[in-house]
């Protein structure tokens, strides 16, 4: 699909008419920041009366329309992250086509941004969804889990997937791990947990990692998070071990 750029007139206006764009908002960590929700579920126009995610028309022709104004009304954006508020964005059936086009839009009126994607659980197995990743500046993903027994408890699939999990994200270029560490009935922040998950995160070498803080939003599913003292230690743990970046990040530092 060809990108329609509209004709854009009058002064720049913040993204408030459409459920599928926020911003420019200014993100802790990725600078000015346009959010693109392929997980919305609230559009007139969908994808069908089953999948209820915007049609891929109208995310690229409205993405257009407010990178232009924005572009012409001299504001910047940093990065332009796409993510899902109710659904997985790699489930949307042109989540190809939709990348393709925000790559080239981004290309056109701000080169300089990072395109970002951030996930939760999405299904790795394919290897064409691999390929399109591989576009993105930036992977955000969930990687918490020290051994197959947690890997279950808090994602609800079998623990003989979790090896397959770790080998499709060593296959991710650019890779950013999303960790949340909680207590309760499953706990992913036990001494025995982070070292082995410390050692497959060595073996994984993301180029940084975002440790979750209680008010991140997702943090803690299934349980409480762990203190704000323990989590610092595992982002220095983690650090001086794997010599990877690691940071306590709050819920600004998100969009998803």
């Amino acid at each position: 699909m060809a990108i329609i750029e509209p004709v854009v007139q009058g002064p720049i206006v913040a993204v408030t008419d459409c459920p599928i764009f926020s911003g420019p908002l200014k993100s802790e960590r990725l600078g000015a920041t346009l959010g693109v929700d392929l997980g919305s579920q609230d559009m007139a126009l969908a994808v069908s009366r089953i999948n209820r995610m915007p049609r891929a028309s109208v995310v690229v022709t409205t993405a257009a329309r407010h990178i232009i104004r924005i572009s012409k009304g001299g504001e910047k954006i940093e990065a332009i992250a796409v993510y899902g508020s109710k659904a997985d964005p790699t489930l949307h059936p042109s989540f190809r086509e939709i990348t393709e086009n925000l790559r080239d839009l981004r290309n056109k009126w701000f080169s300089k941004a990072k395109l970002c994607l951030i996930l939760d659980e999405p299904r790795l197995e394919d290897s064409e969804l691999r390929h399109v990743l591989g576009i993105y500046d930036r992977v955000y993903l969930r990687m918490e889990w020290g051994t197959a027994k947690t890997f279950a408890a808090m994602t609800g699939r079998k623990s003989t997937e979790f090896g397959g999990y770790l080998d499709n994200l060593s296959h991710i270029e650019h890779l950013v791990v999303q960790a949340r560490f909680q207590r309760g009935d499953v706990d992913n922040s036990t001494d025995a947990e982070v070292k082995a998950w410390i050692k497959k995160i060595g073996e994984l070498k993301p180029r940084e990692i975002a440790i979750l803080g209680g008010d991140a939003k997702g943090s803690a599913k299934k349980g409480k998070v762990a203190t704000k003292t323990r989590l610092n230690e595992i982002a220095a743990d983690v650090t001086e071990k794997t010599g990877i970046p690691a940071n306590v990040v709050t819920g600004d530092s998100l969009l998803a």
